[in-house]
């Protein structure tokens, strides 16, 4: 009987052990499910019926992290501080440390979870941690307006969670922040937009509450506004170029402005004639045109040098641009003024030239071609190897006003905008004449960048031509411009910058599309 009785008790023993392993592994199981009101029950139970069980250490590590997933915060640390202390080489003391420094943040105690968090990652080589730990410490910069460090942070947090696929809540508040401290330098508009655009996308997930505002915040710095109301003295735009962080306004009646914008600073830059019609912007020196006279400006030593001929100033200056050695200038009264930047010399091509005509107001040029549009003889290519002109003017199948506003090239094509008439394509191989099947009757301005094609208008804001699928994009007042009235249009990267011809400048954050 004592026999049978030794044996049931020998028998029984591993099965109570089993029943308490079971309430261990179910725990976990509520754990693993998020529920962890009841994973923290069965934990307790489990350590207080099992003191000396090994799961009993992983149950610590189970407990902190789900007191702090509850945002129990003073209980996670507590049971995190116990589990240290009584396994000083615990195999998650590490993540230990961790959770306790994001929940002494969470508690307002700052400096020390910067100070744990930043000595466990120096002990920890585990870039999951990483994460957690940069994420949070970035946290702590940003609260206390420490935006270098808190951008050097974040960015750290973001490359983790980008090479293992992290996600979360907290994910969304880096992007959202980095956002919102980048967006106050217009040098990193781009970035700006970048991560407000994630966090918008996060948001859907974890703070849809915040999506609304964060909108709001993307489309401010989408598009930036230059005008009067931030220290510019003329609103009527004539011609913008940007050289590095730097770019020159030209202006219609107020002369020449430069935008330093690493500063955001506008600084007037004096000249004989402030009634300006071009520029371009040729590493140290600006080529100005203007109603009084065509200048050379030098941006190391500020002076100006008045550009002539023989028949003396060049006046009523309007576009310019630059062609390997030579700075081209279309005028109303002498045609084309071309200027040698070596031998300093100047060539007017006029109605006796191949450019037929003294009033020119477009032109555009590239390794093979000059394009000029005039007021009265249409638009003209000239082959500069050849010579060859081909003329394109009124007509039947051809134009139906002379008078050309703006020209494009782009390989074998030709953009002509003729003043209240339309859009052209010109094809220079088949000599062929098409027009762009849109009602734009007074276009003003061409930009180009890959497949698309930007064409501003006098009266109906900006649209864009995308050679790839011949669709037009629409961008007007009611899009969000400033004005319909569009003077000039440059590219810079992702950036578009539109000059009004009373309203000022619009930056417009615009993406590339894929070809």
């Amino acid at each position: 009987m004592i026999r049978s009785i030794l044996i049931f008790i020998v028998a029984a023993a591993p099965l109570a052990a089993v029943a308490d392993l079971r309430k261990y592994h179910d725990a976990v199981g509520r754990y693993e499910a998020r529920e962890y009101d009841q994973a923290v029950k069965l934990f307790v139970e489990f350590v207080a019926e099992n003191p000396y069980e090994p799961e009993v250490k992983k149950s610590w590590f189970y407990l902190a992290n789900a007191l702090a997933e509850q945002g129990k915060c003073n209980e996670a640390v507590a049971r995190a501080n116990i589990a240290l202390e009584r396994y000083p080489a615990h195999p998650d003391r590490h993540e230990l440390r961790v959770i306790t420094g994001e929940c002494l943040y969470q508690m307002n105690a700052h400096s020390r979870a910067d100070r744990l968090l930043a000595d466990t990652r120096k002990q920890a080589n585990i870039e999951s941690l990483h994460y957690r730990i940069d994420m949070y410490r970035g946290f702590i910069a940003y609260d206390a307006r420490s935006f270098a460090p808190a951008t050097k942070l974040y960015k750290s947090a973001i490359a983790f969670a980008t090479k293992f696929g992290f996600e979360d809540r907290n994910l969304f508040r880096v992007y959202r922040d980095l956002g919102t401290m980048l967006a106050r330098d217009p040098l990193q508009t781009e970035s700006a937009v970048e991560y407000l655009s994630r966090a918008i996308q996060l948001s859907a997930k974890y703070k849809p509450g915040e999506a609304g505002a964060l909108r709001l915040a993307l489309r401010r710095i989408s598009l930036r506004r230059i005008d009067k109301l931030n220290g510019l003295d003329d609103n009527s735009i004539a011609d913008i170029r940007v050289d590095g962080d730097d770019v020159y306004i030209a202006t219609w009646g107020a002369g020449l402005v430069r935008y330093t914008r690493s500063a955001d600073k506008l600084e007037k830059i004096k000249l004989p004639s402030p009634q300006l019609r071009g520029l371009y912007a040729d590493f140290d020196e600006l080529y100005v045109t203007s109603f009084d006279g065509v200048y050379r400006y030098s941006k190391k030593t500020g002076e100006t040098e008045s550009l002539s001929d023989e028949a003396g100033a060049l006046k009523l200056g309007q576009k310019t641009i630059k062609d390997d050695r030579y700075v081209y200038f279309s005028t109303l009264n002498r045609g084309l003024i071309q200027y040698d930047t070596i031998k300093r010399k100047v060539v007017t091509l006029g109605k006796d030239s191949w450019v037929g005509s003294n009033q020119v107001y477009a032109l555009d040029a590239d390794l093979d071609y000059i394009v000029v549009g005039t007021l009265d003889h249409g638009a003209v290519i000239y082959h500069k190897k050849t010579g060859e002109v081909q003329r394109i003017t009124v007509g039947e199948g051809l134009l139906r006003s002379e008078n050309v506003k703006a020209v494009l090239l782009d390989g074998r094509y030709v953009y002509i905008g003729a003043h209240n008439d339309g859009v052209y394509v010109y094809d220079i191989q088949q000599k062929k004449l098409t027009p762009i099947k849109a009602e734009l009757p007074f276009p003003s301005a061409f930009a180009r960048r890959d497949h698309e094609i930007f064409i501003g208008t006098s009266g109906q804001g900006l649209r864009v031509l995308d050679r790839n699928t011949n669709s037009l994009n629409r961008m007007t007042a009611v899009e969000g411009l400033s004005s319909n009235e569009i003077q000039i249009l440059r590219i810079e990267g992702d950036f578009l910058w539109i000059g009004y011809l009373e309203n000022g400048i619009d930056v417009v954050y615009r993406p590339a599309k894929e070809k």
